[in-house]
């Protein structure tokens, strides 16, 4: 007969069969499987929220671009710095686009900018953005001013 002791934190159990090893070894690996599983999981959720919000706020942005001097475009511009702030590119370029419309350096430069916080969050995102060139980004739907026939 095999006799194994295993210490726990307050006393010594001494295991006299290979029955009980075996049930011992099985409830270990039973949990430690479960407890990898919770991690992986929540890893994964995590992951997948922060996409989601990241997404959510290129939505918003994208969606209220046709007023790029209303409220709703300015949230959405103050949210990227709080849902992208680990993100070094989107921050780069939003604090590039920062400047530029403070310091007032024309539609020009902050047009550029624009573009560029908007091909930087969609990098982000892993939203594709190659098939439109930089005039669909700065020209957005508005069909309530279009004249269709």
């Amino acid at each position: 007969m095999l006799e194994l002791y295993a210490v726990t934190n307050f006393f010594i159990i001494k295991i006299k069969s290979n029955k009980m090893i075996t049930t011992l070894t099985t409830i270990f690996i039973s949990l430690a499987s479960g407890l990898i599983g919770a991690l992986i999981s929540t890893i994964i959720y995590i992951k997948r929220e922060k996409r989601m919000f990241r997404v959510l706020t290129l939505k918003k942005f994208a969606a209220n671009r046709y007023d790029i001097l209303g409220e709703q475009f300015t949230e959405s511009l103050n949210e990227i710095f709080v849902v992208f702030n680990d993100s070094p590119i989107v921050m780069k370029e939003l604090n590039d686009f920062h400047n530029i419309v403070t310091n007032r350096q024309g539609t020009d430069s902050a047009n550029d900018g624009l573009v560029r916080l908007y091909k930087a969050m969609c990098k982000e995102t892993k939203i594709k953005y190659d098939h439109f060139n930089d005039y669909f980004f700065l020209k957005p739907f508005n069909v309530k001013n279009a004249k269709i026939q």
